[in-house]
């Protein structure tokens, strides 16, 4: 089986151990590894043509993201995908995206806020052709050059940490008829806070921008299990 390479040009390109981490993720979300199922690492280093190193540095990832419950002596079995689990994830996102894009509002530099303006415009043409995997990888850019404008290593990482989620369950259940063209309006009003300087304004923006995709993804998410 074929594992995910795609990265932003921003990025750098993804490890081995980050495709795996991403491969099983998707697998998780698309019922392949199934809820309540357990965990067999030598089955996935077969299932992905690795060895087993990776595939266990990728299970603890997805076990501190939540996807996997690891019990002594046990091993590990994949949790409920579910509409608790979704909300759960984006209360995360929400409180964190906030103090992102207010800390962004204060530090950014001038190339920092021009970078965020250029992915906000690749993001657009992106949104323009309807198709949601440029538009995943655009998202993706803007975000991740967000996050990094905090200058807080350690709510980019938790904040990396949900994009992957978040990500994949879009990739999954796809998007509502009009949210594209209302993530296009958020992120420009996330943007004009953040240029102008306005944490306040800011932190409003970015948060509003997560309930919003909470809620699509919730009714999409619904419409899909149907």
């Amino acid at each position: 089986m074929s594992i995910p390479s795609e990265t932003p040009s921003d990025l750098p390109a993804p490890s081995i151990g980050d495709r795996i981490v991403q491969a099983i993720r998707r697998d998780i979300f698309d019922g392949v590894l199934a809820s309540g199922s357990r965990i067999k690492i030598r089955d996935l280093a077969v299932r992905y043509a690795v060895s087993e190193m990776p595939v266990r540095e990728a299970l603890r990832q997805l076990e501190g993201e939540g996807l996997l419950d690891a019990q002594p002596h046990r091993g590990a079995t994949v949790v409920a995908i579910d509409e608790t689990f979704i909300r759960n994830v984006y209360e995360m996102r929400e409180a964190l995206s906030g103090m992102v894009a207010a800390a962004a509002a204060t530090r950014a530099t001038a190339s920092e806020r021009e970078a965020l303006r250029a992915a906000m415009v690749a993001h657009e043409r992106a949104a323009e052709t309807g198709d949601d995997d440029a538009i995943l990888t655009a998202d993706r850019n803007f975000h991740a050059i967000l996050d990094r404008m905090a200058a807080n290593p350690v709510a980019d990482r938790a904040m990396a940490m949900g994009r992957g989620l978040t990500e994949s369950l879009r990739a999954r259940c796809g998007f509502g008829g009009d949210r594209r063209a209302q993530t296009v309006a958020e992120h420009r009003a996330l943007v004009a806070a953040i240029v102008a300087g306005d944490a306040r304004g800011a932190e409003l923006f970015a948060r509003v921008h997560v309930a919003a995709a909470r809620a699509d993804l919730l009714r999409q998410f619904k419409a899909t299990a149907g």
